[in-house]
């Protein structure tokens, strides 16, 4: 975007050094997430040798300060540095998983003759939730929601590879939740206001089951869903309810993409809908330049196939 476009927003103000002046981690705060809670997320992307603490760091200067320890205490807006208790430089290394990447889902296509494998996923979910599951808007026609996968369907290798359908409970026949994967069933299925939809799927903020369901925003400009609750209280049903672990994995997924290191270059929704929309240029060297490109449109051809890779299923003997 050039000079005279709107400047968009800063990206963290929380940073984490190592001693050699390499960016370990980072946030947006808004003035929930407390250190015990970072403590556990550095931990989960860090591999470091020996005990750590984090220290206030003076970035000018290069000098650490006071120790931050583990606590309920809010983490505030700073620089800080990862070194051993004892103030002494320490090997600190990011962890080699790199988040999942998923292309924008596509909007479902509707028939009154017969209903597409999309169409029968977007349906039960607003059956069930009626309305956004982290605002509680509700909309008489549903065109400010849509429903969202936890698990992106576009991995459903690595789904299955996980033991995925044998964990979904849901006892609606296998041709309306994605047939034998079962990935299109309501237990990998969230309701949510159409922006929040978009949010979701580039891991923006996550739910965090382990703390009562609890919305924690990765990046900034979500100040208006960070700290809500995911609404479940209507889903009495257990086999309809969506499965804790595949909430912790998204959550995962957003520690890796806007948390670790420096942060995991993004394609944006403008970025998305240039190189892969309706009117799209194969030869845009954003597809086939950079290693993403080429992974982003191998996933968004397998994601609209999917229908027809379920029918196939369907039709084969078992």
């Amino acid at each position: 975007m050039g000079s005279s476009g709107p400047s968009r927003l800063q990206k963290r103000n929380v940073e984490v050094f190592d001693s050699e002046g390499a960016v370990i981690a980072g946030f947006w705060q808004y003035g929930t997430l407390q250190w015990d809670e970072f403590y556990g997320y550095v931990t989960a992307l860090t591999v470091t040798e020996g005990a750590w603490s984090i220290f206030r760091y003076d970035l000018a200067r290069q000098k650490p300060g006071t120790s931050c320890r583990s606590s309920a205490q809010i983490v505030q807006p700073g620089h800080y540095i990862l070194l051993s208790t004892t103030t002494e430089p320490i090997l600190v290394g990011l962890v080699a998983t790199r988040p999942r990447p998923r292309p924008p889902s596509i909007p479902p296509y509707y028939s009154f003759d017969t209903l597409s494998h999309d169409s029968r996923y977007c349906i039960r979910g607003r059956v069930r939730d009626g309305k956004c599951l982290i605002t509680g808007l509700q909309t008489q026609t549903y065109s400010r929601l849509k429903v969202a996968h936890i698990f992106p369907r576009v991995h459903d290798t690595e789904w299955v590879r996980r033991g995925y359908p044998s964990k979904i409970t849901d006892t609606t026949d296998e041709a309306h939740i994605g047939g034998r994967t079962k990935i299109d069933s309501v237990q990998n299925l969230i309701t949510l206001r159409s922006d929040l939809h978009d949010a979701w799927e580039n891991y923006e903020f996550g739910v965090n089951p382990k703390n009562g369901y609890r919305i924690t925003a990765f990046t900034n400009g979500n100040a208006d869903i960070n700290g809500l609750r995911l609404q479940l209280d209507h889903i009495k049903d257990p086999t309809l309810r969506p499965l804790d672990e595949l909430l912790t994995d998204h959550f995962m997924q957003g520690l890796l993409m806007h948390m670790k290191g420096a942060g995991e270059p993004a394609w944006t929704h403008e970025d998305y809908d240039e190189t892969f929309g309706d009117d799209s240029d194969l030869s845009n060297p954003k597809v086939w330049g950079t290693s993403e490109g080429r992974e982003l449109f191998k996933l968004t051809l397998a994601d609209r196939l999917f229908g027809h890779q379920i029918s196939q299923q369907e039709s084969s003997p078992r």
